[in-house]
């Protein structure tokens, strides 16, 4: 499920070789990724949605993430995600297991580092402003983004940036496999000291889990 939820940020497709880059929402995107990249520490609460268009079904988790630097700390449901920067930890606690690895920094994988949904829309993508809409009262743009990659299960990305604050809202792909997968950020705490242990792995704590390592 985690491994679902990272990867949604940043794998999609390109619909329309012609489509050109929209200033508008060149603009307002740019200014996110401003906004964010001055923040010392972010903490977010989100909530994935799952939706079958195919066999009509759905499901939704919730989770939170701690980031600071090129540290983070990502919880949902039984699962815990360490990274202090380097090694990456995946802690399974409901079959107690812990998968040691080292992300490329560089993949377009999430979860190599959350703090790329703020900035991925830099990468590859073209995208659109497509108009305003109001949600829980709260007026967002609504923007659409479409990769240059070919190859890829999604048709497009879709995201709403509060007009206030400037400060993601959601990001929903639509999948090419009838499967669309929503992440909705909620209660944004900006700039709050956090301490590094919470970016570090204590061995202690986990004495009775399997570690498999599978650094090289």
């Amino acid at each position: 499920m985690t491994r679902i939820l990272l990867s949604v940020m940043l794998s999609f497709t390109f619909l329309s070789a012609y489509l050109q880059q929209d200033p508008e929402a060149k603009k307002i995107l740019d200014k996110v990724s401003e906004k964010t990249r001055v923040y010392t520490t972010i903490q977010v609460n989100f909530n994935l949605a799952i939706d079958d268009r195919k066999e009509k079904t759905s499901s939704e988790s919730e989770g939170a993430i701690m980031m600071k630097g090129g540290k983070y700390r990502l919880e949902t449901g039984n699962n815990l995600v360490i990274f202090d920067g380097k090694t990456m930890w995946s802690i399974a606690l409901d079959i107690k297991e812990v998968i040691i690895t080292e992300p490329d920094m560089e993949d377009d994988d999430f979860i190599s580092n959350p703090a790329k949904i703020f900035t991925w829309y830099n990468r590859d993508f073209k995208y659109r402003y497509v108009q305003q809409v109001t949600q829980g009262g709260i007026s967002m743009h609504e923007i659409d983004l479409f990769p240059n990659n070919l190859d890829q299960p999604y048709s497009r990305i879709k995201v709403l940036i509060s007009e206030k604050d400037l400060l993601l809202h959601s990001v929903k792909s639509v999948g090419k496999d009838g499967i669309d997968y929503t992440v909705e950020l909620t209660n944004y705490i900006l700039d709050k000291a956090i301490n590094d242990d919470m970016f570090f792995f204590n061995p202690e704590k986990y004495k009775k889990f399997e570690l498999i390592d599978m650094r090289f």
